[in-house]
């Protein structure tokens, strides 16, 4: 008999679950985005979904969000940064699924906008991404439910839902 009891579980509680641990991640790291980040990766990688290089790639991404959210962040260069690490996780034929789509999400967080007149497009970041983030946590709950298949799935809508949230802030740095 399996006795996997994340399997018998419904959505709301499932949502009532994804709640409680979200806040308990944000409380315990007292605002520190990098920690956060880290703490759901870990978590992923307790899970077999993602290797401890995949963890320490997908927090140096992240952390090349953040630099470039600050005031003297250079957006541009981290976007770039950020694009190569990804471009080596997608060449990589190692690298998991689960690490791909939080890698995407997270990359996600910066947008290259062209220039009305024709001249050079401008790279803006979100001041706070959430795609990232909720990709992570996404893959972690649907891998709950679905092992690694789920664990995609759950990242993609995980990101997806975060790419929503700041498109409506609109908090961008350029």
């Amino acid at each position: 008999m399996d006795e996997t009891a994340h399997t018998a579980i419904g959505m709301t509680e499932g949502m009532r679950a994804a709640r409680a641990e979200t806040r308990r991640i944000i409380e315990g790291n007292k605002g520190d985005f990098v920690a956060e980040q880290r703490e759901v990766l870990l978590r992923l990688h307790e899970a077999d979904l993602i290797t401890a290089d995949e963890v320490d790639t997908l927090v140096q991404l992240y952390r090349h969000v953040i630099e470039a959210s600050h005031d003297k962040g250079d957006v541009a260069r981290s976007y770039f940064d950020a694009r190569g690490i990804h471009d080596r996780m997608a060449a990589n034929v190692g690298t998991s699924p689960v690490a791909l789509v939080v890698a995407g999400a997270t990359l996600g967080a910066f947008d290259v906008e062209p220039d009305p007149d024709g001249g050079a497009p401008t790279v803006v970041v979100y001041k706070v991404s959430y795609g990232g983030a909720l990709a992570g946590i996404g893959a972690g709950l649907g891998a709950l439910l679905g092992g690694p298949a789920g664990g995609v799935l759950g990242g993609q809508i995980g990101g997806f839902i975060g790419g929503i949230i700041d498109d409506k802030k609109g908090d961008k740095k350029k």
